[in-house]
């Protein structure tokens, strides 16, 4: 379980870290959005082999793929939320992190079930 937590964990951080990169450092024009992410490609290649090498081993220990999906989609939604606040800069409302993250922790404990 730890190499699938490590993939995961992996795979979520290195796709939100470049997300957030380019919302800081890339300007919204079609030119340099296109060089960023070709020149991003072989991490965006390793990312998804992690995360999908994760999902199949985690589905044959968890059975529930939805439960796998959903821990990922936390995972990710968590590193972007801390690369906003500290690459990005931008401030974020405590309370309303708080609150999604506890929805998307209940979605998680119903799916669990």
């Amino acid at each position: 379980m730890a190499v699938i937590a490590g993939l995961l964990i992996f795979g979520s951080m290195a796709l939100s870290f470049m997300l957030s990169w380019q919302v800081k450092h890339v300007p919204a024009e079609f030119y340099p959005v296109v060089r960023y992410n070709v020149l991003m490609l072989p991490l965006i290649l390793a990312a998804n082999i992690a995360l999908a090498t994760a999902f199949i081993r985690a589905n044959d220990v968890v059975k529930n793929l939805p439960l796998v999906a959903a821990v990922q989609s936390f995972t990710y939604y968590f590193f972007i939320v801390v690369f906003t606040i500290f690459l990005v800069g931008e401030k974020l409302s405590v309370g309303r992190a708080v609150v999604g993250f506890s929805l998307m922790a209940a979605g998680i404990w119903i799916l669990k079930k």
